[in-house]
């Protein structure tokens, strides 16, 4: 009778177990981006700033904003994506920008998920808000988070200062000059920014970031330069060198001391800081 009573609690734990099983397979989460893959640094700030940080699995190696995207594994280079990387990582979305779509179309391939985003320009990142709610869900949270960037957009609301900026984003870092300088152009989300800031581009024609060199900047004579520094590994040292590249150039802006040397990353991504952006080029101008 006791081996009877052993055997009948033994099963009906058994049971008891397969059932708790059954009922854990039933609520199993089914929620979208529970395993995200980010394909970019501007993308991954935007789902950390969504508070989709916890369920990002796999970022590039040039996702280094916030800190916790640092430690997070990755799948190669922005500009060198390892496919089989992505893959591994079991992601149930991809985010990717639009600027790369074979990419997107290599994903789609393996049967990834893929979502791709317009993320180049100011008001593309913030369309790209609605695209992110809508994908993983939370379209309550990113309306909230759109309506912090609207009062960025209305160019009416600033007064054009009239003031000529010039935007370097790479130059030569080991000539004592100032020579082979990328500037931005009419088109792109750093002149965006010039515009919203009230002040205007000194280089008018369409073309995003065309090379120029010291004469030419001489000719467009900007009253303001902001020189964003890509330079990895810069040194203090590095950082004077260059800052006294402009002392001796003939325009404005050396002469009433507007050169400007940025080094933060936010300078070069067109993500949630370009509020920060603004708000800097502002009290330059003021």
């Amino acid at each position: 009778m006791k081996k009877l009573i052993k055997i009948t609690f033994l099963i009906a734990i058994f049971l008891l177990v397969s059932c708790s099983a059954k009922e854990a397979k039933k609520v199993e989460n089914t929620a979208p981006c529970q395993r995200i893959v980010s394909t970019a640094p501007s993308i991954t700030e935007t789902l950390f700033e969504l508070g989709l940080g916890d369920n990002v699995v796999g970022v590039t190696e040039n996702c280094l904003y916030p800190e916790a995207a640092k430690s997070k594994p990755k799948i190669g280079k922005a500009f060198d994506i390892n496919v089989e990387a992505v893959a591994a990582l079991k992601p149930d979305t991809v985010f990717v920008l639009s600027a790369y779509g074979e990419l997107a179309g290599k994903l789609q391939s393996l049967g990834m998920k893929t979502v791709v985003v317009e993320q180049s320009t100011v008001r593309g990142f913030i369309d790209s808000i609605d695209v992110f709610g809508k994908s993983c869900s939370i379209e309550e949270k990113t309306a909230k988070f759109k309506e912090k960037f609207v009062p960025y957009l209305k160019e009416n609301a600033v007064k054009n200062s009239g003031k000529k900026i010039m935007i370097l984003v790479g130059r030569d870092y080991e000539s004592s000059s100032v020579k082979d300088a990328y500037i931005v152009g009419k088109d792109g989300f750093l002149n965006e920014i010039i515009v919203l800031s009230g002040a205007k581009n000194v280089y008018q024609e369409a073309m995003p970031y065309p090379k120029i060199q010291l004469e030419g900047i001489i000719a467009l004579n900007p009253d303001i330069v902001i020189d964003v520094i890509t330079a990895s590994n810069l040194t203090p040292e590095k950082l004077d060198f260059l800052k006294k590249s402009w002392s001796e150039i003939d325009i404005n802006a050396v002469k009433n001391g507007k050169v400007f040397v940025k080094t933060e990353d936010f300078w070069s991504l067109p993500g949630p800081r370009f509020v920060k952006i603004i708000e800097e080029i502002k009290n330059i101008l003021e």
